[in-house]
């Protein structure tokens, strides 16, 4: 049972990668199954499409997204509330999260006909609204977004830096300033707490 969970979780990873790097429409199970050095038929086992794979991964994701979506619409719109909102979101982005949301973003348009994209994107669509304060309706709009991408760019610059050649991981301490420095640039965004 180790073995089998083992497989499905590298299939899982290396297929966010190739995403990633390939594009959806792109990526193939064949170079999937290529680049874990197992058959396409293994693959199978696990997953009988890419958008098995995709619905996989937005799920895992759903599910914490779900909770600080909850939270942002129980709490009084303001400051405070924004702030929060992007603290919470951005301790949801570490690791394969930051890196399948900053996928989902880059190819949004080519994701628009997959439901388990379209779900997951709605969802930040849904983030980005709880996110606007009540200024001019479309500065209000871009700066609430800007603020995920902030959080996004920050998270793929975490993955990227950790998938560096040589396999080296940048310090905790490291990848813990580049959150911070994400999170501050998009409460810069969003105000000041006492605005």
């Amino acid at each position: 049972m180790d073995r089998r969970t083992d497989t499905r979780e590298a299939i899982r990873s290396v297929a966010l990668e190739l995403f990633s790097e390939r594009g959806y429409d792109r990526a193939s199970l064949r170079e999937l199954a290529d680049r874990l050095r197992i058959t396409k038929a293994a693959v199978y086992h696990h997953f009988a499409t890419k958008q098995d794979i995709l619905a996989s991964l937005a799920e895992e994701f759903a599910v914490p997204l779900d909770h600080v979506l909850a939270w942002g619409r129980d709490q009084p719109a303001g400051p405070a509330t924004r702030h929060e909102l992007l603290r919470r979101y951005a301790d949801l982005l570490v690791g394969r999260h930051g890196r399948l949301v900053r996928f989902l973003e880059d190819d949004r348009a080519g994701l628009r006909e997959l439901a388990p994209a379209r779900r997951l994107l709605g969802r930040l669509d849904e983030l980005s609204a709880l996110l606007r304060d009540g200024g001019p309706a479309p500065e209000a709009t871009l700066r609430a977004r800007l603020c995920l991408v902030a959080l996004h760019d920050g998270a793929a610059m975490s993955a990227a830096m950790s998938a560096a050649p040589g396999g080296t991981r940048a310090a905790p301490a490291e990848e813990a300033h580049r959150r911070e420095a994400a999170l501050a640039v998009a409460q810069d965004l969003v105000g000041p707490m006492g605005s």
